[in-house]
């Protein structure tokens, strides 16, 4: 088997359980927080913190980058 064959096997499927566990990790940590004394509220909260933070953070890598 070539590593042309060998590298179009396992991307995809690197892609697929990258995915999976970031995803899980980021269920897993909104469930946690749900069991907390704030529940719903602080899922509420963390994720318009994500909604927020993460486009913004990559808007300030990529001015860093192009400058």
């Amino acid at each position: 088997m070539s590593q042309r064959m060998l590298f179009a096997m396992i991307f995809p499927i690197l892609a697929v359980l990258t995915i999976a566990i970031f995803a899980g990790g980021l269920g897993v940590i909104f469930m946690v927080i749900n069991s907390t004394p704030i529940h719903e509220t602080g899922v509420i909260i963390l994720g318009l913190c994500i909604l927020v933070f993460v486009p913004l953070g990559a808007y300030f890598i990529q001015r860093a980058i192009e400058k």
